[in-house]
């Protein structure tokens, strides 16, 4: 009886610590990509199409390199979400059109908000 209660005491712990680790990432991730589009959209608008064509290809380098393993911890749709913003970015860039930019950066801001609100220690999330 006490072994059990042991055991399930130490899986209670380790989901615990599991979850908060998983927080504790998707908001670090959550954050860095909703600066990027900040970062993006003031590239945008200074319309520095150079150096924003550079910042969004290190995003979607980087992206990529994340999304390999944090689909084992989000929702495979939110993680498209932001590939395709930060791809839409990167065309409306290479087109040099600025609202195409813009809208492309609010989604990225928006998908990369989703991604933490998902998971996010909430009452909302736990009920």
């Amino acid at each position: 009886m006490k072994t059990s209660l042991r055991l399930s005491l130490a899986l209670l712990a380790v989901v615990i610590v599991g979850g908060v680790l998983n927080i504790y990432t998707t908001k670090t991730i959550s954050d860095r990509y909703v600066s990027a589009a900040e970062e993006l959209r003031t590239l945008t608008e200074m319309q520095d199409w150079s150096r924003a064509e550079e910042v969004v290809q290190a995003y979607l380098t980087s992206w990529k390199d994340t999304l390999a393993w944090l689909q084992m911890l989000i929702n495979h749709d939110d993680g498209d979400e932001v590939s395709r913003a930060l791809e839409r970015i990167g065309a409306g860039i290479q087109a040099q059109e600025r609202p195409a930019c813009l809208e492309g950066c609010a989604e990225l801001r928006e998908a990369a908000e989703h991604i933490y609100h998902r998971d996010a220690f909430t009452w909302g999330n736990i009920l």
